[in-house]
């Protein structure tokens, strides 16, 4: 299959062409998303970013990650759709969003990740926060995340720019021949993920109501010691040491209904 995208303004695409025809061959993730910072967006000063897929209709799924520490990777490798996240808005609104660095932590999550994002663009020098779809066959499927070290300019040339990207990335990534599933990891593996299993929602939602261990392990027909490890979880993730604050904080950012 070839690919084709929209035509752009040529001036500000320069490196697209290039990049289209090495996304022609296929690459792995991590390639193509260390391609797309070296090619077209090279000149948008593009530092690091997140490539996710949908996955189960519930859960966005990172198949590569480019210029983030470790904890930015486990943090936002798995992002469930409910979270106040551009890149949950993007793909259920099927839309671009921008937003300031230097404001970003304090506007999502209840800034709940206000610190870790702080240093994470202060580190990189950030500017600009981006999150485009990534769009196949009319359907999103998945969003492009990217974040600049200058402020990513809202004009014709950049909306052409993201929207050529937007259709190649969902031809590429739905294509027999992209290998994308591999990169997958299961939900529960990661260590600071929000992304917490149905369980662990069951088990933070009793213990919000003031449940015990061992009756919400005997509500749930499981052990005391797992009741325990699935709050260790929640409230690891969640940045508390209460029960009752991580009950809070899920609630306040979308995880529990």
């Amino acid at each position: 299959m070839t690919m084709t995208v929209a035509a752009a303004p040529k001036s500000r695409l320069r490196a697209l062409p290039q990049f289209v025809r090495y996304a022609s061959t296929y690459p792995d993730p991590p390639a193509l998303l260390r391609a797309l910072r070296a090619g077209p967006l090279a000149h948008r000063h593009m530092v690091a970013g997140f490539l996710w897929l949908v996955s189960d209709g519930t859960h966005l799924v990172s198949i590569a990650q480019v210029g983030w520490k470790r904890e930015m990777v486990e943090r936002y490798s798995i992002i469930p759709l409910e979270l106040d996240l551009p890149a949950a808005h993007t793909v259920l609104d099927d839309r671009v969003t921008i937003d300031r660095a230097d404001s970003f932590g304090e506007v999502y999550l209840s800034a709940l990740d206000e610190s870790l994002l702080g240093e994470t663009f202060e580190d990189l020098d950030a500017a600009s926060v981006i999150a485009a779809p990534v769009r196949h066959a009319g359907m999103c499927i998945g969003a492009l995340g990217l974040v600049t070290s200058a402020p990513w300019e809202d004009d014709e040339d950049g909306r052409s720019l993201l929207d050529c990207l937007s259709h190649l990335l969902g031809l590429w990534a739905a294509h027999p021949s992209t290998t994308t599933l591999d990169s997958q990891a299961p939900l529960a593996q990661r260590e600071w993920s929000l992304a917490f299993t149905p369980r662990q929602k069951q088990v933070l939602g009793l213990a919000g109501e003031g449940l015990s261990n061992t009756d919400i392990a005997r509500r749930l027909v499981i052990s005391t010691s797992s009741v325990k490890q699935d709050l260790q979880h929640t409230m690891r993730a969640l940045r508390t040491h209460s029960r009752q604050g991580a009950y809070e904080r899920a609630k306040d950012i979308g995880l529990l209904s």
